[in-house]
């Protein structure tokens, strides 16, 4: 009987303490015996389905407090910059316009100058990043003229987009600067220097 409550009580501590017990109980004359591997008890894992779920929810919170610079703004996981990426890739120039479209058809439109006054608008998938549509307007008033602004700055609508916080919605090269949308806020980027500043 006594023998029997020491099994138990070695049991007990291995359950708890998370090991699996060998243990050696005697009573007088009889020999020392150990405790069957079926008299074993294997703890599960502190760190089961609970401590997953746990990490799981670390990890987005960690993502949710990254800078948002570079998050998608709409209904699609492309962002702004990606969008430049994708048109530029199709049609190699420099980008005077991104935009989001606010009209429900998820895809961005980039306006990309080539030269003189040509200028491709691209219509990219907000969704998955690829080209919908291409498009060339051979007469686009004023192309010209911002392509020779645009292509000697220092400052490319890639790089307004990466100088704004927040998603970006559209950027767009107006009055000698770029003028950059991000939720609610209105920003203006100099084409001299990546540093944003607030409208209004």
């Amino acid at each position: 009987m006594k023998r029997n409550a020491v099994i138990a009580a070695l049991t007990a501590v291995a359950v708890i303490g998370g090991g699996a017990a060998a243990v050696a109980v005697s009573s007088g004359d009889e020999a020392p015996a150990t405790a069957a591997s079926a008299d074993r008890v294997g703890l599960v894992s502190e760190q089961g389905p609970t401590a997953t779920a746990d990490r799981d929810d670390d990890q987005d919170d960690d993502r949710d407090d990254r800078d948002d610079k570079g998050a998608a703004a709409g209904p699609g996981n492309v962002t702004a910059a990606q969008a430049i990426a994708a048109a530029l890739k199709h049609t190699s120039g420099t980008v005077l316009s991104a935009d989001l479209d606010d009209d429900g058809d998820a895809r961005w439109e980039v306006e990309v100058a080539t030269g003189g006054s040509s200028v491709h608008e691209i219509d990219v998938d907000s969704t998955s990043g690829k080209v919908l549509r291409a498009e060339t307007d051979r007469d686009e008033d004023d192309a010209a003229a911002e392509l020779a602004a645009v292509k000697g700055a220092k400052v490319s609508a890639r790089d307004a987009v990466d100088a704004v916080d927040g998603a970006v919605t559209s950027v767009e090269f107006d009055d000698g600067r770029w003028e950059v949308e991000a939720g609610e806020t209105d920003w203006t980027v100099p084409l001299d220097a990546p540093r944003a500043s607030r409208e209004g």
